[in-house]
This record gives structure tokens, C-alpha cells and sequence, in this order.
């Protein structure tokens, strides 16, 4: 009887396993504490969720009273960028950001361009990442936002995310920044890095999924938002609806968590990252890193091998869940607006794929992935002169 070969996942970018801690922590909240109302089970619902909120503010670098729970990123993105525009009472008409900025800020800057607003779209180099001299050439006192990520969530470049901050308050400009792949990876301190808004996902960090924050500056340059959304007055009036207290306390501890463990995981992964990178790259001809080889989440390896289609090989490696694309736009047949803006050929658009590795994938699943796809690029004739010995590719 054949063996049946595991499945290995590899696509931590759309979303990470949840933590067994983290689970253990919402479990209670589900079965025993899950009273909504001012009365004593309520009243433990709401000491739990204003714990949450401590948790994912230190991460941060925030204060509790500045993060407001939303639905995940997409949302606080919404809430933010929308409601940032409905309260400009000033003489700013002009939004900056960068071609591979996440769909859901461009589309919502896209529907600000309809009410109005100018635009400016900055390209990025072959690295992924902005000129910090347009950006400056760019950024007027006409200008009420720049809205630019932490970390890509397709090639995982990084964006000199201190710097940005710095030019926006030089002449006034709100700097919101989606911190959603990046957090927990690199250090943030929203205060240091003058950021005023900025969205963030439970499920990128081993939390649950429909669960986010918004951070919205309180205390200095205080940000002032109009709600988009109406109901209850929950959440300051900006996320109005029932909390989901479980999932609010699930992303609470993996934020705990990814504050007490950043350090170690960073280093598990990325070993794993450039494992896979050295044992493909010194194999494979024709072979193409996306995005930067410094700036970058530690996870991530966006390649590309030329002969094979992306979605080619994905059916090849039916084992292996990995993605061609971001998870938002994977019903999409077009080809990644990401990628595309990087100045590449369209050969290396469509041969393009994502690995995103996390925690808890390990040496051996990523030497059977790696040999897997050598295998596939000998039957296409794509291996170079050298061969990697796994055993020694640390």
C-alpha cells in the first residue's frame, strides 16, 4: 500500500495556524464567559476585552484607549482611510502611496478619487521598495495622507517605514501604515515612527481569523476620524456591533505572544526561508528572487522559475499549499499588480509563487518541498551544473 505523503503548508502569508495557547485562552469565552450586558457575566467579557486591548497596544507601542477591535485589517483599513477623508476639514485634497500597496487601500483610495481626491501612485525599484526622494518631492501641504505598508504581503519588502513617518510630520501629513505581515517581525513603536493610523490582523500572528485592530493616534497630533459604520456606540462609535470577545482574546495573547517569542521564531524562520532559498538557487537555472534579499519578512520567498507556470506548478505539488498571489486576490485572473510593478518580464509574472513559512514548519518539510521542485525543474531541464547536499545547506 503506497504511503500517503503529508501536506505541508507553506502559505502563512494568507494566514498563520492558531496557537495552542492561543486557543486555550479563547476557549473559556465560548462555553463560560460569554455574557454581553451590564451585569457580572458581562462584566467579565468586558475585563477581558479591555485586557486584549493592553495586549495588542504594547505590541505596538500604543496606548490602550488608541486601538479600536474591527473584523480584521480590511476594515480598520476602511474605517480608517474613509473616515480620516470625512473629517478633513482642511485644504487637502491629495493622498500619496505605492503601486504595490494591498488592494483593500487601494481601493478605497480609489473611491476617494472619486469624492475628490487627487492621487499620487509612487513606483517602487526591482526590490519592491519606494524612493524616499519622491516620496519627499511628492508630499506637499496639500497632502492629508500617505498611506504606505510595513511589509509586503506578496514579496515581503519592507518599507523604511521611520523615514516616511518623518517626512509626513514635517509638513503635516497623516502617515497611515497597514502593519498587518509585519508585525511582530519588526520592531514597531508607532510613537518613534510618527505613524497616525495604522491596521493590523489577528490571523497573521497564530491568532483566529476575523479579528483586527485599528490604531488611531489619541493622545499627540491627535487623529480625528467621522465613522463610516452605525449602531451601538461600541468601539468609540467607529466599530459599532457585538464584540466577538473570543476572538478579541485570541488576538490579544497572540500579540502577548509574538512579543515574548519574536525573537526566537525570527530566527527559526528565516533559517528555513534561506534553506529553501541556498538549496533552489543552487540547483535550479533560471530561477528569480522577487522583492528584496535584506528587506523583507523573514518568511517570505517570492520566486520565480521561468519555464513553469505558477498555477502549473501548484498542481504538480498538490501536497504543498502555497499561493501564486495575495489570498484577497486569488479569485482574480489577473496577473499580481504586485509582481507586474517590480519592472519584470511577463514570463516571470506567470511563472511567480509565494512560500510562506512560519513557525511551526520544520528542516524536514522544507528539504522534501525543495527537492520536490528540483524534481520538477529536472524534468524541465532547468537544473545547473551544482547540486546542494541538504544535509548542508544551513
Amino acid at each position: 500500500m503506497k504511503r500517503k505523503e503529508p501536506t505541508i503548508y507553506l502559505d502563512s502569508h494568507a494566514s498563520t495556524p492558531v496557537d495552542q495557547e492561543v486557543l486555550s485562552e479563547m476557549l473559556p469565552y465560548f462555553t463560560n464567559h460569554y455574557g454581553n450586558g451590564n451585569h457580572k457575566s458581562g462584566l467579565k467579557s468586558n475585563q477581558a476585552l479591555e485586557k486584549a486591548r493592553f495586549q495588542v497596544s504594547n505590541l505596538l507601542g500604543a496606548r490602550p484607549s488608541e486601538i479600536i477591535f474591527t473584523s480584521g485589517a480590511t476594515e480598520a483599513i476602511n474605517i480608517g482611510l474613509l473616515g480620516l477623508a470625512e473629517a478633513n476639514t482642511k485644504n487637502r485634497k491629495h493622498i500619496v502611496t505605492q503601486r504595490t500597496e494591498h488592494s483593500a487601500v487601494l481601493q478605497c483610495i480609489e473611491e476617494l478619487k472619486l469624492r475628490g481626491y487627487n492621487v499620487t501612485v509612487l513606483d517602487v525599484d526591482s526590490n519592491g521598495r519606494i524612493d524616499i526622494n519622491q516620496l519627499k518631492q511628492a508630499v506637499t501641504k496639500r497632502t492629508l495622507v500617505v498611506a504606505i505598508m510595513l511589509a509586503n504581503n506578496e514579496i515581503g519588502t519592507v518599507q523604511p517605514v521611520k523615514e516616511i513617518g518623518q517626512i509626513c510630520q514635517n509638513v503635516g501629513t497623516k502617515f497611515f501604515c497597514d502593519i498587518t505581515q509585519g508585525i511582530g517581525w519588526h520592531s514597531i513603536d508607532v510613537d518613534k515612527m510618527n505613524i497616525d493610523l495604522a491596521s493590523l490582523s489577528s490571523h497573521k500572528i497564530y491568532g483566529p481569523r476575523g479579528v483586527g485592530a485599528l490604531f488611531v493616534r489619541k493622545l499627540k497630533n491627535k487623529i480625528t476620524l467621522n465613522p463610516i459604520l452605525f449602531g451601538g456606540g461600541q468601539e468609540r462609535g467607529f466599530r459599532p456591533g457585538t464584540h466577538n470577545i473570543p476572538g478579541i482574546v485570541g488576538f490579544g495573547k497572540a500579540c502577548e505572544l509574538q512579543q515574548i517569542n519574536s525573537k526566537e521564531n525570527y530566527k527559526h524562520i528565516s533559517m528555513l526561508r534561506d534553506r529553501m532559498q541556498n538549496i533552489l538557487f543552487n540547483s535550479i537555472d533560471q530561477i528569480t528572487l522577487n522583492g528584496s534579499s535584506e528587506n523583507r519578512h523573514p518568511g517570505n520567498l517570492n520566486i520565480a522559475i521561468h519555464s513553469i507556470p505558477g498555477e502549473q506548478l501548484k498542481e504538480l505539488l498538490p501536497n504543498v499549499m502555497f499561493s501564486t498571489t495575495s489570498a484577497c486576490a486569488s479569485s482574480s485572473a489577473k496577473p499580481s499588480h504586485v509582481i507586474t510593478a517590480l519592472g519584470v518580464n511577463e514570463q516571470v509574472i506567470k511563472s511567480s509563487f509565494r512560500l510562506g513559512l512560519n513557525k511551526y514548519n520544520t528542516i524536514e518539510e522544507i528539504d522534501l518541498v525543495s527537492n520536490k521542485i528540483i524534481e520538477i525543474a529536472r524534468k524541465n531541464n532547468l537544473l545547473t551544473l551544482k547540486t546542494v547536499d541538504t544535509n548542508r545547506a544551513n
